[in-house]
Order: structure tokens, then sequence, then C-alpha cells
């Protein structure tokens, strides 16, 4: 029966791929943080289930609207009623729950993933999780990547997959695994642990939205827009000069414009 739901899904995967063409998208929105059902989609967890004192919560931001807040408290402390599982202390984050839709995180089309966030100096971790049909999707398999949020800033943080290593239990396994992007489950965000990374204390990553990308696509795409501006300059537009959207959209990588680019798609 598990084989005959697999085939029926490979099937429908392969329709929705012809419909796409044979290139595939440039981008696909993964996920927004702007109302209480796109928190709903999102579960925190830290080491405060095993007796630690991390916290952590996801709560939408006061300002910007339409964004949301990762934070809570780091802690390498453990309890005395710790339970006996926790043998390093200092972990918290959140992961996405199972979707409704679990073919929105296919991404075989796709090469990098992209965060939209506002650091605060910390260092954090991206992690997906892929279904393993060796084991089942509770495979402790997991690859992770670091993700480099600016200071106070909203940028786009492009991860390429290929830059994610397989873990497993939390140790980077030595032999070189590619990730099935095609077979995600879920992603996470969490704080990278260790006491070189991390000091004890309140964290707090600004959420905007989450995206996958086929850069190559993306990049084509943002190069056709650019021309076409360009062209529409020359005919007469009261906007002269190379001004913002004269270098190719850098500003707007962590502008308004970026902000909403699945909304113009």
């Amino acid at each position: 029966m598990a084989l005959f739901r697999r085939l029926l899904r490979s099937t429908d995967e392969f329709i929705e791929r012809v419909r796409r063409g044979p290139l595939g998208e440039s981008s696909r929105l993964l996920f927004l943080f702007k109302t209480p059902e796109d928190l709903a989609q999102w579960s925190t967890f830290s080491d405060a289930e095993l007796g630690g004192q991390s916290t952590a919560q996801l709560a939408a931001a006061e300002e910007p609207q339409g964004t949301a807040v990762l934070s809570g408290i780091y802690s390498r402390a453990v309890g005395e009623s710790a339970h006996s599982r926790l043998r390093r202390s200092g972990f918290a984050g959140m992961t996405s729950k199972p979707l409704e839709d679990p073919s929105r995180l296919d991404l075989e089309d796709f090469d990098a993933l992209v965060f939209r966030v506002r650091g605060d100096g910390r260092q954090y971790i991206a992690s997906v999780r892929c279904e393993n049909w060796l084991v089942d999707e509770r495979s402790h398999d997991v690859w992770q990547a670091f993700l480099f949020a600016r200071k106070g800033e909203w940028n786009e943080v492009e991860i390429p997959l290929s830059r994610f290593l397989l873990t497993w239990k939390g140790k980077v396994v030595e032999e070189v695994v590619e990730l099935n992007a095609k077979r995600i489950t879920s992603l996470s965000i969490s704080l990278a642990g260790g006491d070189h990374l991390q000091k004890d204390g309140e964290y707090r990553l600004g959420l905007d939205w989450i995206a996958a990308r086929n850069t190559r696509l993306y990049e084509y795409e943002q190069l056709e827009r650019g021309h076409e501006a360009g062209r529409g300059l020359g005919r007469g537009s009261s906007r002269g000069g190379t001004g913002k959207g004269g270098r190719g959209g850098s500003e707007g990588s962590s502008g308004t414009a970026a902000k909403g680019w699945w909304e113009t798609k």
C-alpha cells in the first residue's frame, strides 16, 4: 500500500513538472511570517524540554508589521532535574510542521534556499530534514549549514543546497552524502551551539520569508527585468540616470523591492 501511494505521488509530481515546463520555476515562496496561520506552521524547541535553561518562542514582530521574531534565552546551564539524555545543553530554535501539501518542499528544480532575516550578531544554523526510505521520516539524518544574518539589518541570505552538510545527532558525517532536494520534509532554524560560538543571554532573529531559488533562472530574470526597465527609461521616463535599479538591484536585496518579488510574478 505504501509503495502504491509513492507511485501515485511520483505520477502527480511528474505531471506537475510537465506543467511547469522544462526550465521549472526560478523562485518558490516556501514560508511567510505575516499572519497567525503562517506562524502556526512552526513549532519551537529548546533544551528546556530535557531540563536545560534555554527558551524559544516565535511571535509576530511589532515592527515592521508582517514579520516575526524568534527569540528567547540561550543558556548552557543544566538544571539539577535535567534528563539523563541531556548530555549537552545550549540549543534552541524552531522547525516547520508537516505540510498539508508536501510537494511544496519538493525542491528538485532549485539549487539554493533564501532566508530574509534580520540578525542580532549571533550564529544561526539552517537545517533540512529529508525523508529516508531506509529508516523513516524520523531519521536523525539532518543537513545543516550556517545562516549568517547581519546584525540589525534585513537582508537575503542565500545558501546553496550544496553547502548543507549531513549531520547525525549534531555531528558532521565524514562521508559526503548529497542532499535529496526532492524528499525534504521540514526546515529548521536554530542557534549554533558550542562554547566558542555563543555566549549565554538573549537572542532575537527577525524573520520575513523563506524561499527556494534556481539561481541561474533567477539571475536571468533579474537581468531581463533590468533590461526592460532600461528600455523604459530610454523611451522618456521622467526618472533618468543609473539609480538603484541601474546597479542590478543590489540595494533591493535588502529593501522593499526584493521583499515582495513573489507578488510581481
